[in-house]
């Protein structure tokens, strides 16, 4: 089944926070990890009426949207001085829900789904200043399916320390992904901060 979470659902800004750890050793022929969790849950109201999962709803509609997922990346450095490059594979793990409600029926639909991705990852190191641009990249496509999660970034090194603002979108159009197809496109600026060993 299909549901817009714009048209329908009345879903308009939605926020994302991630974690990510990464791990890098001196051995070449053993890849690098990373490991991210992004937390990416939201809630609706709307008063348009539709049928989902059997149900019509109608009246006072009240939505809650799970894409919450953890990757793991291996990757390896392919570049690095002050042009960095790093190329790799990963898996996105999906463990959220969908439950729509109103007076009369309830949905919960479970997002568990599991997704290789390919990864690439560059940036590029303006000498003595601690400041970097850069792009991140993990995304797939097949049988007319696609999610795509991208970065672009810059960065202040400041000794251990970084901060980063960037842009980030995330957009995913998969048909039968626990029963039901999900389509969506969240997209926006976003600020982080860290440690860089």
């Amino acid at each position: 089944e299909t549901i817009s979470l714009e048209d329908d659902l009345n879903y308009d800004d939605v926020g994302a926070v991630e974690f990510a750890a990464s791990f890098e050793h001196p051995v070449p022929i053993l890849p690098n990890i990373k490991v991210k969790r992004i937390s990416l849950d939201e809630t609706a109201d709307s008063t348009v009426t539709f049928n989902f999962d059997g149900n019509n709803f109608s009246t006072d509609i009240k939505s809650e949207l799970d894409l919450s997922h953890s990757d793991v990346i291996l990757y390896y450095e392919v570049l690095d001085n002050w042009v960095n490059l790093d190329l790799g594979l990963g898996a996105k793990k999906f463990d959220g829900e969908l439950k729509v409600e109103d007076a009369a029926d309830t949905s919960v639909t479970e997002i568990d789904e599991t997704i290789p991705m390919l990864y690439a990852n560059a940036a590029f190191d303006l000498p003595f200043t601690g400041l970097s641009f850069g792009a991140e990249l993990s995304a797939i496509s097949y049988s007319g399916d696609s999610i795509t999660d991208a970065k672009l970034r810059l960065r202040q090194n400041i000794s251990v320390a970084f901060v980063e603002l960037g842009y980030r979108q995330f957009a995913i159009d998969i048909e039968d992904v626990s029963d039901i197809d999900v389509d969506a496109d969240i997209s926006g600026v976003y600020i982080s901060t860290g440690l860089d060993f």
